[in-house]
This record gives structure tokens, C-alpha cells and sequence, in this order.
């Protein structure tokens, strides 16, 4: 047979001295020097989010300024005595708790202030509670308004609120007004911990983490999702019960979606939104994680991820790995663009289309700049030019490989960069080692991608690499020579192989003009611009570095036109 005095654990486990409430020592220490002067006020403003201590607070201030062990209000209440008890228990008659929501008529203020003439019948004080306040309707405010500018001096109020800001100007004017905080992750485990140790259940630490995120800084929520888990789980709590019962998504499928959204993988991002729309998930708490999960992303990129997540070291490793392979600016505006998403939909399909034209767009178009980063590479070109990237032979070296933004339909497949030893080539691996060359010098470096076009592999001598240019490119052989072109391929010949370390270049004859597939795709063109004029274009050292610098394409060219006699030079 059940208990029929079974208390759920919010209640068993509801503080019922000032030190036992969680987080909040601001304000009961504030509370326990004010009665120890003496300086006790009339009306108390309690503002914070559900779920963190507030009517809990006001029942404890109500039993410290009762309490009968003592002949004066007391900061330590004993929580023995007859009106301390009865406190706890929501059935003192001089500590009357009202709700905001229910009684917001002016007739139920105006029974107040008919009433609170009347002296305490068993305390020093008659204490009036009014949860959820700001719920009151403007005639009650204007009663209430009364009542507290000449209240009797056996008279406390204490106002509680979720939403402070429509609580009318005249009435926090005249009350003591105390801003509770939301609970740290680190404090709601180790009270959930204790819990769970008096109720001699088990639970891991994943798991524990998992509900203390799931209550967003509210320990009532906290302790709900812990109690129902308890009845959910025969032995030990595990993080995989949480996601069940929560329905949250598993910290995985969000590691697979980042991973699928860095490779540009469009199947994969619409397959794990339909396993996450297959499995039952309601995609607006989706994008609420997704948008958690870049928000740490942001975190591990530039502060100290350990101290402000308060994640499993595990996790933490994981987010912190991810978050070396965006860039800063890449990371914001991803979750500028998701935040968006969680606007609201009027309907599961709408979130779900949104969230996929999200995804494709990102993959397909790739981060837009923002206006902030285009005038920072417009001043950094205004003084002589942009930051370099990573040289290619150096992101080669570290298993990188080719992620060019524009990928053309028709384009034939591009060879991945090795991601293991260097290989050692000979004269019939040479076409090979070529398309991997300058797919990896594409990467950063797509104009001299460019000019590499114009050549070809010949042949081997020692660990040389001689490259063939037809007598009309003598210019695109020099390009190449520049030392800052020779030493960026040098070092991706190094990186690419065990026995070619540089290159030779030689004019042959009337050779016809060589062009990969890839490296003519490389052309930064678009729109009707010819092969023929955007290189002719990027010759101008000018023109090359703007395009670099903004990976962008050209897309339209125009003769400036002559200045005539009148014109200022």
C-alpha cells in the first residue's frame, strides 16, 4: 500500500534555515544582519526566475521574525516550535500566503487591508506572502499602493515575482527589493548529489550534469527531473535515462551534425534531422541545443572553457576539438543565424524546412561576412595587405585537405590530400602528384593555383620536379619563380612527398597550353567572364590580392574610363 504521507522531494527537501538555501547568500546574509540590528522592514520585493528559493526564502524570513525560542526576532530560527512548524507547513494563521494569479481583483486586496488591523494571533508579526505579485490587476495595485505607504507595525509584506518590470514603479519605490540569482551547475549537482546519497539511489556524473542543464538554474526543476528519474530507472541514473525521460538530444548527434556542417555534408545534416524528427524530438528544443552547443563552441575558442562550462572532461575535450577547426567569425555568425531559428514556427514542418534551408545554405554558400570583417581586410589591404594563412605544405603536413567554398556540379572529383606519411613518387605517379599539388595550393592560394595551370609535370631529376611552360606562358614561368610562390610550393612538394623537395621550370618550344580540370575550375570567374580575362585581370598584383583576400570571384570587368582635361588628378 502506498504512503499516503509521501512527500515529493521539492517538498522533503525544501531548506528551512537561511544557510540551507542554495546560492542566494547575498541575500540571506543580508537578511540575517538586518534582524540582528533590528532594522526589520515593512516590504520585501523577492525578483528571480522559478524555481530558485524565493517563496522558500520568504516562509524562513517569516519563521525567523516569529519564532517563539526566542524573545526577539532571531537570523536562526529553531524550526521546533509551534508557529516555525506551522510556518513550514503552510498553515500559520498570522502568516497567510496569497496567489498573485487567482486573488488579482481589487475586492481581494481591499479584504486585506480590512483584515490587517487585526493584531497576530500567535507571532509578533502578521506576514502576508504574495506569490507571482506582477499578476495583480491596477486597481489591486492601487489598493495595495495604500496599504504599504501606512502599513501598522505588526504588518510585513512580502512580494514575490517572475517579472519585475511589470511591478509598478510606486509600489517597488517602497519596498526592500532582492534580486535572486539562477543556481550554477557545479551547486544543483552537488545538492542533487546529497540527495540522491540521504535517498541511497545511484546516479553518474553524466547523468547529474544532464539534469542540472535541464533545469536551467532552477532547483525545484532540478529535483522534479531527479524524482522522476528515481521512479523512471530501476538501478543507477544513466545520461542515456535522462535523454529518454527529458527527451533531449544526445550530446553525439550534436558532434555529428558540427562535424557534418565543417565537411559541408548536406545528406548527413538532412539524415540526422530525420532521425531526430523520427525518433520524436520536438525540433524548437533542437534548435535550443544546437544553438547551446555553438555557444560553447564560442566559449572554448576564447575563455577558459573548464571554468565557465562546467561540462564532463570528456565533452569538454570534444567541444574544445571542434572549436579549433572554425574560425572566430565563422563561430558567431552561425549562431547569429540560429538564433533566428528559434523565433518560433507555427508548425514542426516550418522549424524543420527552416532549420534545413539553414543547414544547405550554410554548406552551400558558405559564412557570410560581416560588415565588420569586411573593413578590417579593407584597412589590413589599405596598409600593405591581409594576414596570410597557413602555408598548404604546413596544413598538409597536419592531415588537412581541400575544402574549396565554390565546388562546380560538372567538376571532376577532387584527390583528397594524403592524410598519413608522405609517398614516394616516381615518373608515372607525376599526373597524380600534380592534381594533389595545386588541389592544396587552391586551397589558400588560387591565383598562383592559377598560374600553376599553365604548366605541366615533365619529369624527374633527383629530387626535382621539372615543370614544362609553352613558349607563350614565359609570364606564368616567371609568376611561379617569384621566391614567396617557389617556397609555398616547395613546401607542399615536401609535405606531399618522401623525395621531391623542389622544382625546376623550363620554356619548350610552341607546347600547346596545359589545364587540368581542377585547376581551371580554380579561376576565381563568374557571371560572363571569360578564362581568358580573369587572367589577364589578376595579373594586376592588386586585383590578385583583393580577390585572395575575400575569396571572391570576378564577375564583371570594366574599362575605367579616360580622365578628361577637366577632371582633378
Amino acid at each position: 500500500m502506498a504512503d499516503d504521507h509521501y512527500l515529493v522531494l521539492a517538498r522533503k527537501w525544501r531548506p528551512q534555515r537561511f544557510e540551507d538555501v542554495v546560492s542566494q547568500e547575498h541575500i540571506t546574509r543580508t537578511l540575517q544582519n538586518a534582524i540582528t540590528a533590528g532594522r526589520i522592514g515593512h516590504a520585501f520585493l523577492f525578483v528571480g526566475s522559478r524555481g530558485i528559493g524565493k517563496t522558500t526564502t520568504a516562509r524562513i524570513l517569516a519563521k525567523a521574525l516569529n519564532c517563539l525560542a526566542a524573545d526577539r526576532p532571531t537570523p536562526q530560527p529553531c524550526c521546533e516550535c509551534d508557529n516555525c512548524t506551522t510556518i513550514a507547513e503552510g498553515a500559520n494563521l498570522d502568516v497567510i500566503e496569497i496567489d498573485g494569479a487567482s486573488n488579482n481583483h481589487v475586492d481581494d486586496i481591499r479584504e486585506i487591508r480590512e483584515h490587517i488591523r487585526l493584531v497576530p494571533s500567535h507571532g509578533r508579526y502578521k506576514i502576508y506572502i504574495i506569490d507571482e505579485v506582477h499578476q495583480l490587476s491596477s486597481g489591486a495595485f492601487n489598493a495595495l499602493l495604500k496599504t504599504l505607504e501606512e502599513p501598522p507595525a505588526h504588518a510585513v509584506f512580502i512580494l514575490a515575482t517572475t517579472e519585475a518590470h511589470r511591478i509598478p514603479a510606486t509600489i517597488i519605490s517602497r519596498c526592500q527589493r532582492y534580486d535572486f540569482r539562477r543556481v550554477g551547475i557545479n551547486q544543483i549537482t552537488t545538492l542533487l548529489r546529497k540527495i540522491l546519497d540521504e535517498e541511497q539511489a545511484r546516479c553518474s556524473d553524466q547523468a547529474l550534469y544532464a539534469i542540472a542543464r535541464a533545469a536551467e538554474g532552477s532547483i525545484r526543476d532540478a529535483e522534479s527531473i531527479l524524482e522522476q528519474l528515481m521512479s523512471y530507472c530501476d538501478e543507477e541514473i544513466t545520461f542515456q535515462d535522462v535523454n529518454d525521460v527529458l527527451g533531449l538530444i544526445h550530446s553525439q548527434v550534436l558532434h555529428d551534425l558540427c562535424g557534418a556542417i565543417l565537411d559541408k555534408d548536406i545528406g548527413k545534416q538532412l539524415g540526422i534531422i530525420e532521425e531526430v524528427v523520427v525518433s520524436g524530438k520536438d525540433l524548437s528544443q533542437f534548435v535550443q541545443e544546437i544553438l547551446r552547443y555553438f555557444r560553447n563552441l564560442i566559449v572554448c575558442k576564447t575563455a577558459d572553457a573548464k571554468a565557465l562550462l562546467a561540462l564532463p572532461e570528456e565533452e569538454l575535450a570534444a567541444l574544445e576539438q571542434r572549436a579549433k577547426r572554425f574560425t572566430l567569425t565563422h563561430l558567431i555568425r552561425l549562431v547569429e543565424q540560429i538564433a533566428e531559428l528559434s523565433k518560433g514556427f507555427d508548425s514542426q514542418l516550418a522549424q524543420r524546412t527552416a532549420l534545413e534551408a539553414l543547414l544547405i545554405r550554410i554548406s552551400k554558400v558558405g559564412v557570410e561576412l560581416s560588415v565588420d570583417t569586411v573593413l578590417e581586410k579593407l584597412v589590413q589591404l589599405g596598409q600593405g595587405g591581409v594576414a596570410q594563412p597557413p602555408s598548404p605544405g604546413a596544413r598538409l603536413a597536419k592531415g588537412g585537405r581541400n575544402t574549396s567554398p565554390n565546388p562546380r556540379p560538372d567538376a571532376p572529383a577532387q584527390t583528397p590530400a594524403p592524410t598519413t606519411k608522405p609517398i614516394q613518387v616516381d615518373e608515372d605517379d607525376l599526373d597524380t602528384l600534380w592534381a594533389r599539388v595545386v588541389d592544396a595550393i587552391n586551397e589558400d592560394l588560387f591565383s598562383l593555383a592559377v598560374w600553376l595551370g599553365h604548366g605541366k609535370p615533365a619529369r624527374l631529376e633527383g629530387d626535382a620536379l621539372v615543370l614544362e611552360f609553352g613558349a607563350a606562358q614565359r609570364q606564368a614561368c616567371h609568376i611561379v619563380e617569384r621566391p614567396e610562390n617557389r617556397q609555398a610550393l616547395e613546401s607542399v612538394l615536401a609535405a606531399v612527398t618522401a623525395n621531391v623537395r623542389t622544382f625546376r621550370t623550363e620554356l619548350v618550344g610552341s607546347a600547346p597550353q596545359h589545364v587540368e580540370p581542377d585547376v581551371q575550375h580554380a579561376l576565381p570567374i563568374g557571371g560572363h567572364v571569360s578564362a581568358e580575362e580573369a587572367r589577364a585581370a589578376l595579373e594586376n598584383p592588386h586585383i590578385a590580392k583583393v580577390v585572395e583576400a575575400f575569396k571572391g570571384r570576378i564577375v564583371e570587368i570594366k574599362q575605367a574610363a579616360k580622365p578628361t582635361r577637366g577632371d582633378v588628378q
